[in-house]
């Protein structure tokens, strides 16, 4: 039980990144690590981002495994690709660990597991991988000491699986392979990319259904979304960001970005409430995870 005065202060939050480099640059774009010092509720926005959200959850106790009332190996979660912004509120007094997966990050990473079936917020990876590994994961985050090490305990668990050789199913490594050209080029034609992977575009939008859990079309936008982000931090006009990023104009960029966060284009990149959301602008080099 926590005291009056405990429930009512301002939670502290502790925010460290690391920079992402080799063999596992193509798999995460950013690793982040937030430790809460303090209790809930944290109200929170999360804006479609063009990545898979991989968190680890603990307590900040000694029995931080236990803590959170899942069981060892419980606490390693999923979230696909958003269709639209969404609420969450934080209950505090956490440590939480976050890997934004690429495309192709999510279906390596993964052993080419279909999302089409999963919940597309939180989903246990234990019902996908061997639940030995993500208990492994759990202890070795519990049990560094401080929140680099954590973060570095992580890093090394995503990198052992980056660069092991494991069978991947190809039809999942196509779609992998298009939504990453999607994300660096979000106005490329969808039939270009099924030209590319020697497909028709029906059969690379059932491929992005099944091993993606999204369309290539909702990739595409929230790619944009992201990209009018990064844009803006960098001073660019909004005039200029939507030219650049394959907009018909800027009421079109207004219309899409309404669209997939409530907010308008300009209230959209300047949107930074809370230091979870500066967190993850720094991390990601100017992109709006959580609003």
């Amino acid at each position: 039980m926590f005291s009056t005065a405990e429930a009512t202060r301002e939670p502290q939050i502790h925010i460290h990144h690391r920079p992402v480099t080799g063999d596992l640059s193509r798999h995460v774009r950013t690793l982040m690590a937030v430790e809460i010092d303090g209790p809930g509720p944290l109200p929170l926005a999360i804006a479609p981002h063009d990545a898979l959200m991989l968190t680890v959850q603990l307590g900040r106790s000694r029995d931080s495994l236990d803590e959170k009332g899942a069981e060892a190996g419980q606490n390693t979660r999923i979230t696909g690709i958003r269709e639209w912004t969404g609420s969450f509120t934080g209950a505090g007094n956490c440590v939480s660990l976050f890997a934004l997966l690429t495309p192709l990050g999510g279906v390596e990473l993964l052993d080419s597991q279909p999302l089409r079936p999963l919940p597309r917020i939180r989903a246990s990876v234990a019902e996908l991988l061997d639940r030995r590994l993500t208990r492994q994961l759990e202890s070795d985050i519990a049990l560094a000491q401080g929140l680099s090490a954590k973060l570095e305990a992580f890093g090394r668990w995503l990198e052992t699986r980056a660069v092991a050789q494991r069978s991947q199913s190809r039809a999942a490594m196509r779609a992998g392979r298009a939504a990453m050209r999607l994300c660096d080029e979000p106005q490329a034609a969808i039939e270009k990319l099924a030209d590319e992977q020697h497909v028709s575009r029906r059969q690379l939008e059932r491929d992005f259904a099944h091993w993606i859990g999204t369309s290539p079309r909702h990739l595409a936008q929230v790619a944009r979304v992201q990209a009018v982000s990064r844009r803006a931090q960098s001073g660019a006009t909004l005039a200029d960001i939507a030219a650049d990023v394959g907009f018909a104009d800027q009421a079109h960029m207004s219309r899409v970005v309404r669209e997939l966060t409530g907010l308008t284009p300009r209230a959209f990149v300047r949107s930074r409430c809370t230091p979870i959301a500066a967190g993850f602008r720094a991390a990601t080099g100017g992109g709006t995870v959580y609003l």
